[in-house]
């Protein structure tokens, strides 16, 4: 079974001919085994901590490293923390034991191919930003998503490769092992029962950023690397997802096949999806659509427990109620026609606009005709393949662009480091839109499919689309005039986004009939 395991390393005293003692790195020690317990709810038997008598020896260090690693397997997920003096000496950075160094890039090299599917270093030192990390994760088209979300390796470091890492002025830990384990334990980052580790890097960096705008003696800018798929997510909570209710009901001439709830702020609002058993008129439809009106006004159906204690009890605002034949047309989304129903309180010059073509009244109920529904019918048709066919295409579109998305990502992250300019950013990119753009178009051109995997089929599309946001904000291309800093916000929210997609379509891949 898969576990989370810690190993901390906390060096207060020192041997070593030129480095003071730190005697506030053993707080370091219980700091973060709280924050792992309490925040990422880490069993405390899984926590191995290093130091807290203050000296640790570097081949004893390693001598219980190795063993501890031997009950490591392929799913398990290996947290390792360090704060001590950090070194630099011609472009190598060593982490610094009481009593000898270890060479940082050797250590990360070793940690990452641990026999653990997940690593993450946390190094808590000065010049620790001192590293590299080679690649970016490449999907598979052989393996599954799930095998390549959080699958490899992160290390988030203090500071960048010449700057000290300081401890906090007023509290006797480090500064950026504080900031650390009060966003670990930050109960507004849980979404879905879970945290990420993209959320939590990013507030240690918020806080950080403010701390050098007020301490401008004492900068500290934390450096994220990583060759992995996606982010982590650490499972903290039980977790329930709202069940959104449905109405399913079957009369002589039709069938209510779904009622979907759109509710807002301003008005409770349903999206009806009706098979027509047998060819009915506009003026049998308008009946139809009148009982169907009737009957969906009282719906207590929502979308999340918000939406429900809000509108309870209340009537509907708007209904629009979509005709198709069978249920192929309510799976493609394409029908014959639509009504529409508001209430006294909505603005009904907007909602029952009439033109000369396809949208009327009939019986006082408004319609807008489909007027492509037999070429959409036809076109889909002709387009639809197996439930096989469809995931072949929709794998090999993910094999490129979830790679692509990585080498941006891995891009923009040293963009944020401050290791390239912006105009960097933009040359880097170059190469890397059109290829994002080529199989974003692709991904426009799958087959339609099937009932069984139209959900994922959907959320791989979404996904694709948030791929290629990704592109938008560093092209030349779409030149908006954005200032430096709402380029960074958008991308910020669109890397989150690529994470929060990918695991949906990580879950609905798990649940595929095949």
């Amino acid at each position: 079974m898969a576990k989370t395991m810690a190993i901390i390393v906390g060096v207060s005293t020192y041997s070593l001919k030129g480095f003071d003692n730190l005697p506030f790195c053993a707080n370091d020690i219980f700091a973060f085994e709280d924050a792992l317990i309490n925040g990422l709810k880490v069993p405390k038997e899984n926590i191995h901590s290093f130091g807290k008598l203050k000296i640790v020896k570097k081949t004893d260090f390693i001598d219980n490293l190795k063993t501890l690693l031997i009950d490591t397997n392929d799913n398990d997920v290996l947290l390792f923390y360090f704060s001590g003096h950090g070194n630099s000496d011609i472009n190598k950075h060593y982490l610094v034991f009481s009593d000898d160094y270890l060479n940082t890039q050797e250590f990360i090299e070793y940690f990452s191919n641990v026999k653990a599917k997940t690593k993450v270093i946390f190094l808590d030192c000065c010049f620790s930003g001192n590293f590299k990390v080679r690649g970016t994760k490449i999907f598979d088209i052989e393996k599954t998503v799930s095998e390549f979300y959080s699958n490899g390796f992160v290390v988030f470091s203090s500071s960048n490769s010449i700057q000290v890492s300081y401890g906090h002025p007023n509290k006797p830990i480090s500064l950026f092992t504080n900031y650390l384990c009060i966003a670990l334990k930050n109960n507004f980052l849980i979404k879905e029962g879970k945290v990420s580790l993209y959320s939590i890097t990013r507030l240690v960096s918020l806080y950080l950023e403010i701390w050098n705008k007020k301490n401008p003696s004492m900068q500290q800018k934390p450096i994220y690397r990583g060759n992995i798929g996606g982010t982590i997510n650490f499972r903290i909570e039980q977790y329930t997802p709202y069940k959104v209710k449905n109405l399913i009901e079957e009369f002589e001439k039709y069938i209510i096949y779904s009622v979907e709830p759109f509710h807002h702020g301003i008005a409770k609002r349903f999206s009806v999806n009706v098979i027509l058993k047998e060819p009915l008129s506009i003026e049998e439809i308008s009946k139809v659509s009148e009982a169907i009106t009737r009957r969906v006004l009282h719906v207590e159906i929502f979308n999340n427990e918000i939406s429900e204690k809000y509108w309870t009890d209340k009537l509907a605002n708007i209904i629009w109620i979509y005709f198709g034949t069978d249920e192929s047309d309510i799976i493609n989304n394409n029908y014959i026609c639509k009504t529409t129903w508001v209430d006294e309180n909505q603005d009904k010059s907007l909602w029952y606009q009439v033109n000369e073509t396809n949208r009327f009244f009939q019986n006082n109920v408004h319609f807008e005709l489909n007027t492509s529904y037999d070429m959409m019918k036809k076109f889909t048709k002709e387009n639809s393949s197996s439930a096989k066919s469809v995931l072949v295409q929709i794998k090999y579109i993910l094999s490129r662009m979830l790679s692509l998305a990585e080498q941006v990502i891995n891009i923009y992250n040293e963009y944020i480091n401050e290791v390239i300019t912006e105009d960097d950013l933009y040359k880097h990119l170059e190469s890397i839109i059109p290829e994002i753009d080529e199989f974003y178009e692709k991904s426009g051109n799958i087959e339609f499919a099937p009932k069984e995997i139209k959900d994922f089929d959907q959320e791989c599309q979404g996904l694709f689309a948030t791929i290629h946001n990704l592109t938008l904000y560093y092209n030349k291309h779409y030149d908006f005039k954005r200032s430096v800093e709402n380029r960074k916000a958008c991308m910020d929210m669109t890397i989150k986004n690529y994470y929060r997609d990918l695991d949906k379509v990580r879950v609905l891949e798990e649940k595929l009939p095949l």
